[in-house]
């Protein structure tokens, strides 16, 4: 495998450049005049097994460089810029993206004629960022104008962003420019890089530290311990830059490393793990009061525990006013404990002493303890939401894990999205994630649970992991405004989506409630890219929010289905469906079809190996309860589908043959008289 690093490639493909530095240069760009004493450079490899790009990064005009969340895009990008003296664009501090904003930038930080002679050239980072503060127009018009200032140039323009957002520029920039873009990916450290990489975390924060071998041996202990217990994930949870600042600063706390080193030898340390490092670090904060003059010396044991370091830190971050709980102490204790909180909790190692996180698993922890906090809990939703597409993708890890801990499976509704979002913020390119909310009952009008459950693939693993979880069924259920593959059935729920801006809906959504809240200028349903024709459906008693003013955008052969009160009027008339009963025949007649629909809609683009998916899924008893078991017995009998090993396949023209069926079909409950006809002869397999 070809690894594109900064001495083989990036020098070399940015070679030529002028040491130009303008003092005229305008909002979020920059020269990066000083490099990192900490930076390793993670494996960076050209994606083709997603993408199956023919794209030379050698001769390309554009590259784009992508990474899960907190990876290090944006450190490797002001790297490559102080190395090779290119302009770094913030599009997380310039002004927001539009027409012109490169061509315009150019011109304004009078370096247009030296960007025409190809002296200067941009890395442009952050364009997750950009996306949350410009509509989806704006957004194209400044890949249109990134796409035609950056034609027949040998020197590349350089775009850095996640996964998902890097998928979806990919695709506008090969339409705009007629080429297809090669995209190069951040991987994550090796065990030997992971360990260097730490080594250096550690000396860059700490210089001054006395034992430095045995602070690499304890560093190396540490990491084998984690990547041992995290040996299905490979080098994505041990190798991931901010769990190695975590392990870095767990060793840091310890004042005698060599005492560290020896309770490891002897297994006296609990399994190493993310969260127990950080639980490790909290108890090491705490002993922190054997320093104070304290007149009662049982405070130590009662004062700055971790629940009350994370809420006082959540108190720092949030601005707000978080209650804590504090034992009986004299007027002596409660003044010499105030005064050193003071300095604490500023120069905690979960903080920067900036009023920001240290860390993405520093945030996510924090972050967790403030959605379950009632002071905070408001504000911390409205935050994680904000975020879009670059969600912490740390949040999911502690946010379960922490409720697994209380003994309870129960997760409250309106965190259900944040915490999808931050799985699908881990995941790279080639990986899918999907959620299903579900009533248990979906007969029953008064259930009081659902389920829920959140699928995901990692690369290189052909079987599906679950995080399964109930919830209430009162909602309201918060999905932002980037929603993409989710099942909602929750008749008895609300759902709000977007936040007053443009809100994007990547089929298969499949969305049925009480009552839908859309929060947007504009709708937008699309397909991803390279993928076959697929379905939106949203069905609810009534609509509530921004009134739209245009028609919803859709693209790349997507579909849209509405059904509520009123949307047979503008704007959405042209995708109203009229949902009715007409099997007065047989009572179980509704119940079959929704099975049927279900079997269908259930499979998922799988490569070339076309739509399927694996057999614990269509197995499952939420599929085949009722009369689920008898439609697919029937739909297997007939060669709609198949199972080749561990997965089932679906045939779409088989399908079309025997029910004059599409999956838009069932997506839009259409069911014509064949369709019926296959449903009833499953019925009558069950009468015997």
């Amino acid at each position: 495998m070809e690894y594109y690093t900064i001495d083989d490639f990036w020098s070399a493909r940015l070679n030529g450049l002028s040491q130009i530095r303008s003092s005229t240069l305008v909002t979020g760009w920059s020269f990066v005049s000083e490099g990192l004493d900490t930076f390793k450079e993670a494996p960076l490899t050209l994606s083709t097994e997603e993408f199956g790009s023919d794209a030379d990064p050698m001769q390309s005009p554009i590259i784009l460089v992508s990474a899960p969340g907190a990876v290090g895009k944006s450190t490797l990008a002001r790297q490559i810029a102080f190395i090779t003296g290119s302009v770094y664009i913030d599009l997380a501090t310039a002004d927001p993206v539009g027409g012109n904003f490169l061509s315009g930038g150019l011109a304004r930080s009078g370096l247009y004629n030296h960007w025409q002679n190809e002296e200067i050239t941009v890395l442009i980072d952050a364009l997750d960022e950009a996306t949350l503060r410009a509509t989806k127009e704006a957004f194209e018009a400044f890949l249109s104008d990134v796409a035609e200032s950056s034609m027949n140039h040998v020197i590349p323009t350089v775009l850095f962003g996640r996964t998902g957002i890097v998928q979806d520029t990919r695709s506008i920039l090969t339409d705009k420019y007629g080429h297809d873009i090669p995209v190069l990916e951040i991987g994550y450290y090796g065990l030997e890089e992971s360990l260097d990489f730490a080594e250096a975390v550690l000396k860059a924060r700490h210089p001054n530290r006395r034992h430095p071998v045995v602070d690499r041996q304890a560093l190396e202990l540490l990491l084998d311990n984690l990547r041992t217990q995290t040996a299905s994930d490979g080098d994505r949870f041990a190798g991931y830059a901010p769990v190695l600042h975590t392990v870095a600063e767990r060793v840091a706390a310890e004042n005698n490393p060599q005492t560290l080193l020896v309770d490891m030898q002897q297994g006296q340390l609990p399994t190493v793990t993310l969260q127990s490092v950080v639980s490790d670090i909290l108890n090491r904060e705490q002993n922190k009061l054997h320093t104070l003059p304290l007149q009662d010396p049982g405070l130590a044991g009662r004062l700055y525990s971790p629940e009350e370091q994370l809420d006082r830190l959540v108190s720092y971050l949030y601005g707000s006013a978080v209650s804590v709980e504090l034992p009986e102490m004299s007027l002596e204790d409660s003044e010499t404990y105030s005064n050193a909180l003071e300095g604490w909790v500023e120069e905690h190692p979960f903080v920067d002493g900036n009023g920001n996180a240290s860390s993405a698993v520093f945030e996510a922890v924090i972050s967790t303890r403030a959605l379950k906090k009632m002071d905070s809990s408001s504000r911390a939703l409205q935050e994680e939401l904000s975020k879009g597409d670059a969600a912490n993708p740390f949040l999911y890890v502690f946010y379960i894990d922490e409720r697994a801990e209380l003994g309870t499976v129960s997760v409250p509704e309106e965190h259900i999205g944040v915490i999808y979002s931050s799985l699908r913020a881990s995941l790279s390119h080639g990986e899918t994630a999907s959620l299903l909310v579900e009533e248990l009952d979906e007969s029953n009008d008064a259930a009081s649970t659902a389920d829920v459950e959140i699928e995901f693939t990692r690369r290189g693993d052909d079987n599906s992991r679950f995080i399964q979880f109930t919830t209430g069924v009162i909602g309201p259920i918060y999905l932002g405004a980037h929603v993409k593959d989710v099942t909602i059935i929750m008749p008895q729920s609300g759902i709000e989506l977007g936040q007053n801006s443009d809100v994007v809906l990547v089929a298969p959504v499949d969305i049925q409630c009480d009552e839908l809240v859309l929060h947007a200028n504009k709708l937008i349903v699309e397909n991803p890219p390279d993928s076959e024709a697929g379905a939106v459906f949203l069905q609810a008693e009534s609509l509530g929010g921004t009134p739209m003013s245009s028609v919803p955008l859709i693209r790349n052969n997507a579909n849209l289905f509405t059904s509520w009160s009123g949307s047979n009027t503008y704007p959405w008339r042209r995708f109203a469906v009229e949902l009715s009963s007409t099997r007065d025949e047989d009572p179980r007649m509704d119940e079959a079809l929704r099975r049927f629909r279900k079997f269908v809609i259930e499979f998922r683009s799988h490569g070339n190996r076309g739509l399927a998916r694996h057999s614990s899924k269509i197995e499952s008893s939420r599929m085949t309860k009722g009369t689920g078991q008898a439609v697919l017995d029937l739909m297997i009998a007939d060669g709609i589908v198949s199972r080749v090993q561990a997965r089932y396949h679906l045939d779409t023209g088989r399908l079309a043959e025997l029910t004059e069926t599409t999956y838009a079909d069932c997506m839009a409950y259409r069911f014509g008289p064949k369709a019926i006809s296959f449903v009833q002869r499953a019925l009558e397999n069950i009468d015997g």
